[in-house]
């Protein structure tokens, strides 16, 4: 799904292992010297780690505030400046980065397991989702097991704090003895662009994405008709004006979020790093 600036899911993406790590299924890649390390690692609980070459990278955006402006009335311009300006960054050394988007039913291997209870669990706060008509509402019913759709143990796991983020890493290095973290900024970008400049690793046309990525298009649209989205002057205020929802035209069969790894990877073999939830 594609998501805005007011999003309601902080999702724990990918977890990146500080270590190499060793499983039975693990196919390997010779690298310098006589070291050796996994290209695939699958741990305890069933996730799949890539491992990421270092390398470097420009981060940031490559097009102009106001090209992309153009390009996406409907864009908050105030989430623009931080993607300037464009700077070389050098990842100088390899890592694994988690193959699908973290799971449901990883997840809630860990609440058992650990006795966890997520921050809003604790606090009884309501959590930002979406109402029936597409606004954005805020509810305690809205939890990472009940998103406000239907959802199955494979989809990825949304209404995750970073609290919850930290504390779901901590707990499975402590039961694998390997350093488990969130990956940085940087690692993230690098990770994602996979080698690409564009504006997505499928290309530079968001229509491009239908394949690659779970995402707003026709499916989503069935399920609000007439919704529409905000345009923002290059002040970052609201014009007062709205525009129909920028709904790509294609169909990715998926109105809400889709089982982890069913679209395109891109060229480091990692899934859904676009669309299904945000990162």
């Amino acid at each position: 799904m594609q998501r805005t600036a007011r999003c309601w899911i902080l999702v724990l993406i990918a977890v990146s292992a500080a270590v190499g790590l060793s499983s039975p299924e693990n196919k390997s890649r010779s690298t310098s010297g006589d070291r050796t390390e996994p290209d695939v690692i699958t741990n305890s609980i069933g996730m799949k780690l890539v491992r990421i070459p270092a390398g470097e990278f420009m981060m940031g955006a490559e097009e102009d505030r106001d090209a992309t402006m153009n390009a996406f009335p409907s864009a908050d311009p105030a989430l623009l400046p931080r993607e300037w300006p464009r700077h070389k960054v050098r990842i100088t050394k390899s890592f694994y980065m988690g193959e699908y988007e973290v799971t449901l039913g990883q997840f809630m291997t860990f609440l058992r397991e650990a006795g966890y209870k997520i921050d809003a669990e604790r606090d009884g706060k309501p959590m930002t989702g979406y109402g029936k008509n597409g606004e954005i509402i805020e509810s305690t019913a809205f939890r990472p097991w009940a998103p406000g759709w239907k959802i199955e143990p494979d989809h990825p796991v949304g209404y995750v704090s970073w609290n919850d983020a930290l504390a779901f890493c901590d707990w499975l290095s402590r039961k694998e003895d390997k350093k488990y973290r969130l990956p940085t900024e940087a690692e993230w970008e690098y990770a994602c662009r996979a080698g690409t400049s564009s504006r997505y690793h499928s290309g530079n046309d968001p229509e491009e994405l239908i394949g690659s990525a779970n995402v707003a298009d026709a499916d989503r649209a069935a399920e609000f008709p007439g919704k529409k989205a905000d345009v923002f002057d290059k002040s970052g205020k609201k014009t007062g004006k709205q525009i129909p929802y920028p709904f790509l035209s294609g169909h990715d069969g998926y109105a809400w979020t889709a089982p982890v790894g069913r679209f395109r990877p891109n060229r480091f073999g990692l899934y859904d790093m676009h669309g299904n939830s945000w990162e």
